[in-house]
């Protein structure tokens, strides 16, 4: 654990003086992330640390009223598929009734400036058909879960297009290199720099190919979004984690969601 910690401090973060373009900085990452882990690219990296775990497996759980993935996606569908008072569903917030649209997110609101996540998405549906609040998080993990197997196959393709999202990207990119709290982590001194290795029993996976395996079943703790993996390792970081939605953690997932461009979306997969 020493080791490993004197390890992260000797790592320095990029230079952000000067600008750089999304694919750039995507393309460098994956330049990066090669050279750690030789023999192997963004398709292996999807199977998180290291690189060639095998496929999904079927789990027990105890949360969610779900006992394995079936359950879990199902019901997301009976939310997905359920008529609002005034008729409408979920479907009817969306391009072609959400198919192939998740892979778009998040995205930046050419309106407005702000970052919109698939979650605020959902429930923004929610509000707009005066349903109030989308609250409760047994049905959104699974419904965000469902919502993404509408687009499963489809590749990535976060777009970072105007001044508001460039902006929101430079911030996002910002943070991951942030060193925070008592051990002086940054999400990038795990997850680039010391990608595939072994970290207090988990495989450190890489920030490439992880956008698009979340959410995920985790044994006992139902649907975990990627947010809620950013909250849990600022945790292990020591430092306070901010909360779900809030911007700098939307501006966080923008960034990380990006570098998975080009991947094709896996909806629902379990962490080990």
């Amino acid at each position: 654990m020493r080791l490993f910690s004197a390890i992260l401090l000797c790592c320095a973060a990029p230079t952000f003086a000067q600008p750089i373009s999304p694919e750039q900085e995507r393309l460098s990452v994956v330049k990066l992330l090669q050279q750690r882990l030789p023999g192997t690219g963004p398709n292996d990296w999807v199977e998180g640390g290291r690189g060639a775990e095998p496929g999904v497996a079927v789990i027990a759980l105890s949360s969610d009223n779900a006992t394995n993935t079936h359950d879990i996606l199902a019901i997301g569908k009976k939310a997905w598929d359920r008529k609002f008072r005034n008729g409408k569903t979920l479907a009817t917030c969306f391009p072609n009734a959400g198919k192939r649209v998740a892979a778009g997110y998040p995205q930046v609101d050419s309106k407005t400036g702000e970052i919109i996540t698939l979650d605020s998405a959902l429930r923004e549906c929610y509000q707009k058909n005066g349903e109030g609040e989308l609250a409760t998080d047994a049905t959104l993990g699974p419904l965000v879960a469902y919502t993404r197997t509408l687009s499963e196959g489809q590749r990535m393709n976060v777009r970072v297009s105007g001044a508001a999202a460039q902006e929101h990207f430079d911030a996002g990119r910002r943070s991951y290199y942030q060193r925070m709290g008592q051990q002086n982590y940054a999400c990038a001194s795990c997850h680039i720099q010391h990608a595939g290795k072994i970290f207090a029993e988990h495989n450190l996976s890489p920030v490439v190919g992880q956008a698009v395996t979340w959410p995920r079943v985790a044994a006992g703790d139902g649907v975990r979004s990627l947010q809620q993996q950013m909250q849990r390792c600022i945790e292990r970081s020591g430092a306070e984690p901010l909360a779900l939605g809030a911007l700098e953690m939307n501006q966080l997932e923008y960034y990380v969601a990006y570098l998975s461009n080009n991947l094709p979306i896996r909806p629902l997969v379990t962490v080990r």
